[in-house]
Parts: C-alpha cells; structure tokens; sequence
C-alpha cells in the first residue's frame, strides 16, 4: 500500500508540472540558446584545469615564464568565454522562467476575475494571495534555477567522469565510488521534501489569512479591544509557521552536512591514492591539479542532485496549488451563439426558482448518498432549500419598482439574477423577451448597474471611484451623478474635495457617504436598468426621499428595480411587490399592497408610529 501511494505521489507531480508544457512551448527558443550557453560555460570550466595543470607541469619540471604565460592568457580567454555563457544563460533561462511566471500570474489572475461567488464562498482570500506570491515563485525556480542544475550537473558529470576513466584508469573508480552514495541519499532525502514543503505552504497561507482579516476588521477588533486576542491567534499561527520552517531547516540540515562529509571521502581518496602516484613518478603534479579540480567540479553534481530533487517537488507542491484554481470551471458562462447585442424592454421573471449550490465535499457526499438509494424523495431531501420559489412578476420598461420583504427572504437573491451574478434556470428571467442566458455578460452588465447592501470603495480619490463605471465622462456628467447622489452637500467636509483619498475599503468614509458614492458611480453610466439593493439604509429617511426624486427624475424612461425596507420610499414607486420566504405573497401599488397585504400594511404602520415617535 505504502509502495502505491508513493507512486501516485509521483505521478502526481509529473501531472502537475505537465500542465507547464504550453508555457515552455512558448518560450522553447529562449530556452534553447540558454541551454547553449550553459553547456558552452561548462565547457571553458573543464577546459580550464588541464591548462592550469599544464602549467603546473612545466613550472615543475622546465620552467619558462613565457609558456606559462601562454597558458595564464588561455585561462583569461576561457574565463572572458565562461562569462559570456554565464551571461547567456542567465538571461535566457532565468529570463523565461521569470516570463513564465508572468504568464501564470496573469493567467491565474484572469482565472480569478471568471470565478463565482460560491468559488469566493469556498476560499479565503489569504490563501489567495498566498498562491500568487510564494506558490509562483516555486514554480519559478523549478522552471528555472532546477533545470540548470538538472542539465549542468548532468553535462559535467559525464564529461568529467569520461575523462577521468581515459586520464586516470583505475584511479578515477575510488575517485568516484563515494559519489553515486551522495545522488542516492539526495534523490531519496529529496522526495520526503515535498510533505514539508507543503506544510510550509499551507501556514504561510494561513498567515495571509489571518493578516488579511485583522486588517480589513481592525475597526471592530478595536472597538471590541480585542488587540490581545487577536495578536495571541496570529502568534500561534506564526508559531506553527515557524515551526514548519524549522522541520525542513532540520532535514536541510541534516542532508547536507552528511553528503558533504561523504564528499570529503572523494577528496581523501585523491590525497592519499594520487599524491602516492605522484611520489612513485606515475602521476604528474599537474595532474594531480587537474584530478582534484575536477573532483571538486563533480561534488556538485552529486550534492546538485538533491537541490533539484527540493525544487522540482517544491514547484510540483506549488503547481498543484495553481491548478486547482485554474482547473476551476466558470459557473456563469456565454452560450457560443450568445448575443453581443444590450437587452431594452421589461424584466420577466417566470416561474423563477433558484437555489444556492452545494459546496464541493457536501456535494460529493450528498451524490454518494443518493446513487446509493432508489428514493427520489431522498435525493429531493439533500439538496440546500430554494431560496426562491416559482417567482412570478414583470417590471415594465421605464418603471420605478419596488421590492419588501423580511430578511432572508430573497430580495439580493433576486437582484443578483438580473445581470447573472447569479445563473437563473433557463427561460425563467428575460429582459425584453429575450432570455438572458441567451446574452453575452458583458452585453448584459453594459446595460446594468448594481449598488449592492456591502458597497466596495477602491483605495482611490472620490472622483476616481465615480468615474470607475464611466472613466470617459464629462465633468458635466460627473457633477449630475454628484447632485443626483445627494453627496453635494458633503463635498465641503473632504479634505480635498472630491480628489480626497477614501482609504482601502473607503475605510475614512461614513456609511452613507459610502452609499452615495455607489450610487453616484451607478449613476454617472447612465444604465437602461439600475438596481438599488437596499442601498439608501445608512442615510435618513429626509435624506432618502430626496436622492430618490433626483434619481427618479433624473432616469425618467429608464428602469429602476429598488430594495427598500421603508414603506415611504416603496410609495415612490409605480409598482412593489412583497416577497416572503422565497415567494411573491403580493404585487400593486402602495395603495394596493396597504390593501392587500398585511406584511405591507404591518411595517407602514410601525414605521408611522416610529415617525410619529421621532417628531413627538
């Protein structure tokens, strides 16, 4: 069992590191006049020391400064030559390798951008982050620095050994004979680097996650006066960390100081087998020089091994990591025939039920589970609940409408259908009768704008993040989405005015500010479909009414879909509907709804007495 499990290990890296073969096709030119380079170096370097020891010879026996001369400006020569190969593979091979990690992180990153909410729901973003650093710069050096190693160690050996054996005799065998045990004990040590590499990787993760969500929840941590807690959490994970980083400082540790001493057995060898030949006449003092400089040139092959070993698992470890973000499928993707053209007309939701996907190891599970039992009734029983059920209602093209209901109810849901942020079953939501899975996104999104319950500010100025739906608007369409949002009268207490830096998150932004940012970005692009998600809820009801007659006035003819929870703004609206869990209980005007339905008519009747409480 042992033996199977260490085999599909190691096919798993080959299959890991397989998924590199269209970046190395990419780049295979460069990496070829980098291989060239790199055997050229290894060339003069083995040149080099028959010259040397052929210096030595003639100093030894007849000693003629001009000859040795000659072979001193040999050695310059060759050494200008290695330098040059140095150059060339380093800029070459490194070079790639760096090009290749280029093309990952973009690749990688673009796979992120294509990502669901249940993918975000599943990973965490330290852990993220982590890949796109410390995994990318693994693979790198496997792309790189190990396939150096892998064809220098390779190159230099054969020829060293080769000429060793021709030069040497039997000299060379107890020159050599400790070496192959130094390959073996890298080879077999290196393997047993891949688990702890792993290990190391998964902390350092953990780290970033940690890091990431103390600073984006610092404000609550502080107002809790959690400091204390949260830095013990972070220095048990820096622990653990630390303590992943000594185990493979220990095995390193461990292996090196063993292969050199195996090394040094080489070294003895050669003092106390050649320096008696030298003494008997049968060897030369400048082959003796040759001898031990090629022996130290072949201890790094041998110890080289191990290295490579480390890096290719390292990179293998960090590969598989990429691939199962990149081997991620898109849940929301195009049709191929899928039309280019923006959706105009009304918004039908027919029969529209959806329910939220069962994460991975639930799913897995569940699907065991049910092949396992002939009950349909079971199989209906372990899927999640609907969070929408056969929704039916039509918002008209250029109506301001209106949705309440209590929370978890399924109102973002809902929102989060129109521009498939969220797939809805197919015929079942259509804009301008057309199905919307039948639209490309970026053709449906051009014709939608969102403002979401969690607003997200970039670490920009105000302008910047108003201008981020419409980077070419005028400043005369900047200043209406200022004035439609309500956030003129706020201007005077920015710093700097509308180039004031809101802070990561728009972390120096109150609530409402935030929001009304949003809905000035929402605004300045001038979509045939805007949608507000509850996203007047930090800011007053006065407040409330009047951005609503700005944005109502402003998109007359235009469709507007609004989540609210105040009756007040509702009966702006043309239309509402009520949705209680999952189902539409009413739809009509406010009048008709205070009618109709007795949650409509509940919350009016709270909410008029709270009014009522608030003048008293």
């Amino acid at each position: 069992m042992p033996k199977s499990s260490k085999n599909t290990s190691s096919g798993s890296y080959h299959r890991e590191l397989g998924a590199l073969k269209p970046y190395f096709a990419r780049y295979w030119p460069a990496y070829a006049l980098g291989l060239f380079f790199l055997i050229l170096t290894d060339f003069g370097q083995i040149v080099i020391p028959r010259i040397v020891g052929a210096a030595v010879d003639i100093i030894a026996t007849q000693p003629n400064a001009k000859v040795v001369g000659q072979r001193m400006l040999w050695v310059v020569g060759l050494a200008l030559l290695v330098a040059l190969g140095r150059y060339g593979w380093r800029n070459f091979i490194i070079g790639s390798a760096r090009r290749i990690e280029n093309d990952l992180r973009r690749d990688y990153y673009n796979k992120l951008t294509t990502l669901g909410p249940s993918f975000y729901g599943q990973h965490k973003v330290g852990d993220l982050m982590a890949r796109a650093t410390n995994d990318l710069h693994s693979i790198r050096m496997a792309t790189g620095m190990a396939l150096i190693a892998l064809v220098d160690g390779v190159f230099m050996s054969l020829v060293i050994i080769l000429a060793l054996f021709i030069n040497y005799g039997s000299l060379a065998i107890l020159l050599i004979l400790p070496l192959p045990l130094i390959t073996a004990m890298a080879l077999f040590l290196g393997k047993l680097i891949g688990p702890i590499f792993k290990k190391v990787q998964e902390r350092f993760a953990r780290i970033s996650e940690h890091v990431q969500e103390t600073l984006a929840g610092i404000r609550v941590i502080k107002s809790f006066a959690k400091e204390e807690r949260s830095l013990q959490s972070f220095g048990t994970i820096n622990t653990e960390y630390g303590k992943a980083n000594m185990e493979m400082v220990r095995f390193w540790g461990m292996l090196f100081p063993a292969m050199s001493f195996i090394a040094g057995l080489s070294t003895l060898s050669l003092l106390f087998f050649g320096g008696r030949n030298v003494i008997d006449g049968r060897l030369s003092p400048g082959e003796f020089v040759t001898a031990l400089a090629y022996l130290g040139m072949l201890l790094w092959p041998a110890m080289g091994a191990g290295w490579v070993v480390n890096m290719m698992q390292r990179g293998a470890a960090s590969m598989k990591r990429i691939n199962e973000v990149l081997r991620q499928e898109p849940t929301i993707t195009d049709a191929p025939q899928a039309s280019n053209t923006p959706p105009k007309g009304s918004i039908q939701f027919k029969n529209t039920s959806y329910r939220y996907p069962l994460v991975p190891e639930r799913a897995t599970e569940e699907t065991t589970k049910n092949q396992r039992s002939s009950s349909s009734k079971l199989a209906q029983d372990s899927l999640p609940p609907r969070i929408l059920q056969d929704v039916n209602f039509t918002v008209e093209q250029g109506e301001n409408f209106g949705i309440l209901g209590p929370t978890g109810s399924g109102k973002s849901t809902l929102m989060k259908l129109i521009p498939r942020l969220l797939d809805p079953p197919e015929n079942s939501l259509l804009i301008g009768q057309e199905d919307i899975r039948t639209l490309r996104r970026n053709a449906l999104r051009r014709s939608i704008a969102m403002v979401p319950q969690d607003i997200f500010l970039f670490s920009e100025t105000i302008r910047e993040n108003i201008l981020f739906s419409k980077p070419q608007a005028t400043s005369e369409e900047l200043e209406q989405a200022v004035d439609a949002a309500g956030l003129r009268a706020d201007l005077p207490f920015f710093p700097q005015g509308l180039e004031t830096q809101v802070g990561e998150k728009g972390v120096t932004l109150s609530g409402g500010q935030k929001q009304r940012i949003a809905i000035a970005r929402a605004l300045i692009a001038n979509p045939e479909i805007l949608l507000l998600d509850d996203a007047l809820s930090a800011v007053d009801a006065e407040t409330e009414e009047r951005i609503l007659e700005n944005i109502f006035t402003l998109r007359t003819g235009r469709t507007t879909v609004m989540v609210s929870h105040r009756v007040s703004a509702l009966a702006r609206c043309q239309r509402s509907v009520v949705l209680e869990e999952g189902r539409i209980t009413a739809t009509g005007t406010h009048e008709e709804l205070l009618k109709n339905s007795p949650f409509y008519a509940n919350v009016a009747r709270l909410q008029s007495l709270e009014e009522g409480m608030d003048h008293a």
